[in-house]
């Protein structure tokens, strides 16, 4: 039993990893240039870092120890990989979306429904049993995620503007947003070691990665501005 953990836990952080990895290939090829926006650039050193992070798993996986408690060099690349995201949301792209008129409150009122969801995937990682150092862990990867999928929420949900530039970015901004809260449920998977619902949760993610990545590839290319 315990050595089919190991190979679930070991081939769930190598699909992590071959994703974000070809993932962050296709962002240098296609965002890595002249001209191109600094929010795909971003997008791109969001899947490089949380690449990183899963190497750790991986050695992790190889070397047979399944439970650490409290933080470890994986999460860096899961806390980077989120503020990478919030670098390409907040910021230029956000003023350009949102024009803080009357008319987007709707949309920034409903995005608020995306860090909710994000709170609600972290009350289960707050069993009993747990350790302290875990849970404070797992909360410095949450915290930017929770502004991470309320901008791709709200970016989702904002009008269309006259020049089409908000309409050929949603695609993008829904892909993303699912790519954040299926992280957090990769993460709460880990938490407690369920390596069936590990593996599936990175399976989605990795799909996730590189299905975002040619979303966002789309939307520049569709871009009128």
């Amino acid at each position: 039993m315990e050595n089919t953990e190991l190979l679930y836990t070991w081939i769930a952080g190598l699909i992590a990893f071959a994703a974000n990895l070809i993932s962050f290939i296709y962002g240098l090829v296609h965002f890595f240039k002249k001209g191109k926006p600094l929010c795909m650039q971003s997008l791109t050193l969001a899947m490089g870092s949380h690449a990183l992070g899963s190497v750790y798993h991986v050695c992790q996986a190889l070397t047979g120890e399944l439970t650490v408690e409290g933080f470890t060099p994986a999460y860096l690349g899961r806390i980077g990989f989120f503020l990478f995201i919030i670098a390409g949301s907040y910021g230029q792209l956000d003023r350009i979306v949102d024009d803080r008129s009357p008319a987007m409150r709707r949309a920034r009122i409903l995005a608020l429904a995306a860090p909710l969801c994000a709170i609600l995937l972290y009350l289960p990682n707050l069993r009993a049993g747990s350790a302290l150092s875990t849970e404070i862990t797992y909360a410095l990867v949450w915290i930017p995620a929770l502004f991470a999928v309320y901008f791709n929420l709200k970016h989702a949900l904002i009008p269309d503007l006259d020049f089409g530039f908000i309409k050929a970015i949603r695609p993008y901004n829904i892909m993303t947003l699912c790519l954040g809260l299926s992280e957090l449920l990769c993460l709460t998977a880990w938490e407690y070691m369920e390596v069936h619902f590990l593996f599936v949760s990175t399976v989605l993610f990795g799909a996730l990665s590189i299905a975002t990545m040619i979303a966002a590839k789309k939307g520049v290319d569709k871009w009128t501005i």
